[in-house]
């Protein structure tokens, strides 16, 4: 095993704990190079830092991502990284793969439970306190690295393009919970649709989602060319074209090689009448 080699295994350790429990436990039948590594290993070292590693990993995510709760703390006593610091985390640790989407989604379940039990006080407060916290759970979850995606012949929906409906109008008011206040901002409450979208390179973007995006990213099933989709739907083909470029840089749109292309267009086109 090379040197190369060696610093995959013991970062792979680090991250994956599923991986990194199979290698520790005893009987493990590792491969030779594996093994080998290992016997020169400081095991519980690797397990102590990897412990970590997580918690760090998780914390900075959380803290980043839940940043509009954790400004509501002095009225509600929850910061949400506490959560980080319970048995329960604790547990997860060893089945948790640090930017795995699965993994994101069982430490959001633990932050729920965390941040909305017996949370009913907090809710005559800030009465979009949940509206909120699944504005940012969406955020967290599509921070975390998608599947290898399916390859279809031709654009397609992709898997971390979410679309999330909330009762409580959340954005223009998210400013104001990040500077000082007396009391909460509210929003109007009022349902909007979102679009939730991560790019190839990890950048994670939302914009509002009006009915014609939701029609057409449904309609995305990667079997349908794009002129016929656009004539089925009642769109201007050109536009089409290039409001699916703009979304496949958004990364709300999987497309085939040849149809990707450099950022142009960033309008929805209009129906044709």
């Amino acid at each position: 095993m090379n040197s190369r080699d060696a610093q995959d295994v013991i970062l792979r350790l680090l991250a994956d704990g599923p991986y990194r429990t199979a290698r520790l436990s005893d009987g493990d039948e590792a491969p030779a190079d594996v093994a080998e590594l290992l016997a020169r290993v400081d095991r519980a070292g690797l397990s102590r830092f990897a412990r970590f590693l997580c918690r760090h990993y998780y914390r900075e995510r959380v803290v980043h991502f839940f940043k509009y709760s954790r400004a509501l703390a002095p009225l509600t006593t929850r910061l949400p990284e506490a959560a980080l610091k319970t048995a329960e985390f604790t547990a997860l640790i060893p089945i948790l793969i640090l930017g795995d989407r699965a993994s994101a989604q069982q430490v959001l379940d633990l932050l729920h439970r965390h941040l909305t039990a017996g949370a009913d006080l907090i809710r005559t407060v800030v009465p979009y306190w949940d509206t909120l916290i699944e504005y940012q759970s969406v955020f967290l979850l599509s921070d975390a690295s998608p599947p290898p995606p399916v390859a279809k012949p031709f654009p397609a929906r992709a898997e971390t393009a979410t679309i999330l409906e909330l009762e409580w109008d959340l954005p223009p008011i998210l400013p104001q919970l990040l500077r000082p206040f007396s009391r909460p901002p509210m929003p109007s409450q009022r349902r909007i649709r979102l679009l939730f979208a991560r790019s190839p390179h990890g950048e994670v973007t939302v914009l509002r989602c009006t009915d014609a995006l939701r029609d057409l990213l449904e309609s995305l099933s990667g079997q349908e060319e794009p002129g016929q989709l656009a004539a089925r739907l009642g769109l201007h083909q050109d536009s089409f074209g290039k409001t699916l470029q703009k979304l496949e840089q958004l990364g709300a749109v999987i497309a085939q090689e040849s149809f990707s292309a450099s950022h142009v267009g960033s309008e929805l086109p209009g129906r044709q009448t």
